[in-house]
């Protein structure tokens, strides 16, 4: 029956998604957000929330930006990631966060190409016409999402990789082994799903250039809007939610800068990066 719909739509109507954005919802200061829906499959309509550099009126900032497609983790929200795409909005990144079936991006790992295919090669007219420069484009994901996001990248459109609290599938080992992009595994010391030994054993899987970043104190969904479901299973953090937050974005930013210009993964800017332990290879 949907598809049915969605061939009706597409027949008689043109189509029955959301109008094209042309200017966007300012939700902070040089900050703004627009909901894409992308065709992908010839029927299905992806969801893609992206937050982009903006003025006052919620406008984009001329481009080209650079840019990072995030992957969710496994039934979490995307809106639960939208401090961190608020934050590297406002560094000058354009993020697209597309919604996956069941909040599973495991199961529709072909959305996260469908969300860089929406940035590079947007529709005529949306306010994503030459805002992103497709040669200066990441792909990150938390947990479950980090899996997707290491497979996205084995796929060769990204420049970068960025996996929060997670590891590469070991199915994907031998293209692991020979993968050629900077990659930077993030880890909570506390974190109690994927703990660090795992994210260790993970990122030792990585050629370099690649780096390790461990944020002291921190659990699984600190890297979310809040630690609820960590404190309901009594995997109690160390540190706030919001040093965490400072932490690992000051470790993503330091990273994203470096990858995306040369191709390193910036071991001195994370070095610098206060309160964190870095290993680089």
């Amino acid at each position: 029956m949907k598809r049915l719909t969605l061939w009706i739509c597409l027949s008689l109507l043109g189509g029955c998604g959301l109008a094209t954005p042309r200017t966007g919802q300012v939700v902070g200061a040089g900050v703004g957000r627009a909901v894409f829906e992308a065709r992908t499959n010839g029927t299905d309509l992806v969801p893609v929330t992206v937050l982009f550099p903006a003025d006052d009126s919620g406008a984009p900032l001329p481009g080209p930006h650079p840019a990072v497609v995030f992957i969710q983790g496994g039934f979490v929200a995307t809106t639960r990631y939208e401090w961190q795409a608020v934050e590297l909005a406002r560094a000058g990144y354009v993020v697209a966060l597309p919604e996956n079936q069941l909040a599973l991006a495991f199961f529709s790992v072909d959305y996260g190409q469908t969300a860089r295919t929406l940035l590079v090669d947007p529709p005529r007219g949306s306010l994503l016409e030459g805002l992103v420069d497709a040669q200066r484009l990441a792909v990150a994901g938390h947990s479950l999402g980090s899996v997707v996001a290491m497979k996205l990248a084995l796929e060769g459109n990204f420049q970068a990789v960025v996996l929060e609290a997670g590891f590469p599938d070991a199915a994907d080992a031998a293209q692991v082994a020979t993968f050629a992009k900077p990659s930077l595994s993030l880890a909570g010391s506390l974190d109690c799903s994927a703990k660090l030994e795992s994210v260790r054993e993970g990122w030792a899987s990585l050629p370099a250039p690649t780096a390790l970043v461990v944020v002291p104190g921190a659990t699984h969904y600190q890297f979310t809007d809040a630690d609820t479901e960590d404190r309901q299973r009594k995997c109690l953090p160390d540190a706030s939610l919001a040093d965490t937050h400072t932490r690992v974005m000051n470790a993503m930013l330091a990273f994203l800068s470096a990858a995306l210009s040369d191709g390193s993964v910036g071991a001195a800017s994370l070095a610098a990066v206060e309160g964190v332990t870095v290993e680089v290879r």
